[in-house]
């Protein structure tokens, strides 16, 4: 039943007690925990208030108390607000690593093993009290011996311990709860489980945000009010970074002089993230206001690299095809570029799907181009793929709540600002590329050597073919699952057919016995037989058992 319920029993029984503890034993006690675990009966009672609002808040608190690994979670699912209802994501974007400092003597421990070096030869003075404490590390002010001010941020003792502790029981969870209810195989929690797994465990490898940092910081090089800190690498490991230290103010807590600075900063601020998003391919995938501080020098400076988003070349041009399409109200383009980023089920519904997106568009396009927030439009028909079982690509998904965040904040320095209408360069830069026949010539290339290496293994993969044959050893299994589909329709429309000829001849011989028996003789033998009726008796019961064949068969 649970794969890591004896190596982590402890554990387990820790979490269910929070989780029963805030309302949620009875979904425990559904799917067997509370046996397995030994817990009382009385932690699997439901709670009295179903109210959905409380319910966000109630996960929000369990989470919170549950420690680094399930705040972490938390955050991830609140990013993702095409699967899931506001009433929990809004809940889940107030998640706080309100978590203590661990202690000085184990930091220095830490940094001494992982450096090599005593503490004292490494850094000139390094302050004893965290200037920030979240739930993976916590960041510390020193000085290098060249006099350099930087900060210091070191992982928490036991961390990736820890967190694979953690992962172990949510996969098990997560499987178990899909195995149980439809609930959660609609919420897909085990695809999010295994795409946080990865997330927190690249945050947690310092090294990996070292190379993003490095890489946005030289991406970021041209825009003169942006700044990203250097890394001392020297003094950088997987459980530590040390990094220039940035004197400013979180843009949470700045305020602009005056309109022009507030205009300033902002286009600059989206122009820097669209270049990002769309030159680059490398954006920053979690841009809150405690992600940027106004240094004192006048820059917005950037940082937190742990997580960042992923763009190839042809996730670029369908992301930039999707807001075109969007702003020109182009449905079927919109429907089109939503299926190249997405797993498209064979069960969808095009014209319902399509006429939901119209219905969609149709509400932000009566709003003056200005005032569209871009973010929300595609996070709206996000949630509404999701409710076709539509899998938006993670990757779109992470973008969508970037754009969502940045777009917070631009509103706040400058409320006439349309990112939109910054986009529009990028995207004619990237027509331009996709227009230019050198592109074309390295696409043809690529297709032409990857076509080459199929054809080149054709003749190993049929004698391989021709030699199963000769050993009776190759079996031919056809599947065509819309078929029966297909023979159904096709008898539906046969019979509809056959019901109209037969209706139509119907009518002709009856009107051709009324038309007769009018011209002719009336002294005929015909005539002073009841024919009219006789023949419209044989010909009513011949529709009628064709009608009931046809009815019968449930085809029509």
């Amino acid at each position: 039943m649970l794969s890591n319920g004896l190596k982590h029993a402890n554990r387990y029984r820790k979490i269910v007690t929070v989780l029963a503890r805030h309302g949620f034993g009875y979904v425990l006690k559904e799917v067997g925990l509370f046996h397995v675990l030994s817990l009382p009966k009385r932690l699997a009672t439901n709670p009295s208030d179903p109210n959905y609002r409380l319910i966000g808040e109630r996960i929000r608190n369990a989470l919170e108390e549950l420690g680094p690994t399930f705040i972490k979670l938390g955050q991830m699912i609140s990013t993702r607000e095409d699967l899931f209802p506001n009433y929990i994501v809004d809940e889940l974007v107030e998640l706080q690593d309100n978590v203590p400092p661990f202690k000085f003597s184990e930091l220095k421990n830490i940094v001494e093993e992982e450096l090599n070096m005593p503490l004292h030869k490494a850094y000139q003075s390094f302050d004893e009290t965290p200037i920030a404490a979240a739930s993976i590390g916590q960041v510390h002010r020193a000085t290098l011996f060249d006099g350099s001010v930087v900060a210091v941020k070191v992982a928490r003792p036991n961390i990736k311990e820890t967190i694979e502790k953690d992962l172990d029981i949510l996969h098990d969870l997560a499987k178990l709860f899909t195995q149980r209810f439809r609930w959660a195989e609609y919420y897909r929690l085990e695809e999010i489980a295994d795409e946080f797994a990865e997330a927190i465990r690249n945050e947690a490898d310092y090294t990996i945000e070292v190379r993003n940092t490095e890489k946005m910081r030289a991406n970021m090089a041209d825009f003169s009010l942006i700044s990203i800190p250097s890394i001392y690498e020297k003094y950088s490991t997987r459980k530590m970074i040390t990094m220039e230290y940035i004197d400013g103010v979180s843009l949470h807590d700045w305020h602009p002089e005056d309109e022009e600075q507030g205009n300033r900063f902002a286009r600059e601020l989206a122009d820097a993230f669209l270049h990002q998003v769309l030159i680059d391919g490398l954006f920053h995938s979690d841009p809150h206001p405690g992600n940027f501080s106004f240094t004192k020098d006048e820059h917005i400076c950037m940082f937190d690299f742990g997580q960042v988003g992923r763009l190839n070349k042809t996730m670029r041009n369908q992301f930039i095809s999707y807001v075109i399409a969007m702003t020109r109200r182009d449905i079927r383009e919109v429907t089109d570029t939503i299926y190249a980023m997405a797993d498209v089920p064979d069960t969808v519904d095009h014209e319902e799907f399509g006429e939901e997106v119209e219905f969609l568009l149709d509400k932000y396009y009566e709003q003056s181009f200005e005032d569209i927030k871009i973010g929300e439009a595609i996070r709206d028909i996000f949630a509404a793929s999701h409710r076709y079982n539509i899998r938006i690509h993670k990757e779109y998904t992470l973008l969508a709540k970037a754009v969502i965040t940045i777009e917070s904040i631009l509103m706040r320095l400058d409320p006439n600002l349309s990112i939109v209408e910054i986009a529009e360069p990028y995207g004619r830069q990237l027509a331009r590329e996709r227009l230019n026949p050198k592109s074309w010539t390295k696409e043809l290339y690529r297709d032409a050597k990857k076509q080459s290496k199929t054809i080149l293994a054709l003749p190993d993969s049929v004698k391989r073919a021709v030699d199963r044959i000769g050993d009776d050893d190759l079996s031919l299994e056809v599947r065509m699952p819309k078929i029966n589909l297909f023979f159904r329709k096709l008898d539906r429309i046969s019979n509809r057919i056959s019901f109209s000829i037969t209706l139509l001849a119907f009518s002709i011989i009856m009107v051709g016995l009324i038309i007769g028996s009018s011209f002719g003789d009336q002294n005929s033998f015909l005539v002073q037989l009841p024919v009219i009726e006789i023949s419209f008796v044989v010909s009513f019961f011949m529709f009628l058992l064709i009608l009931y064949s046809i009815l019968k068969s449930g085809r029509f």
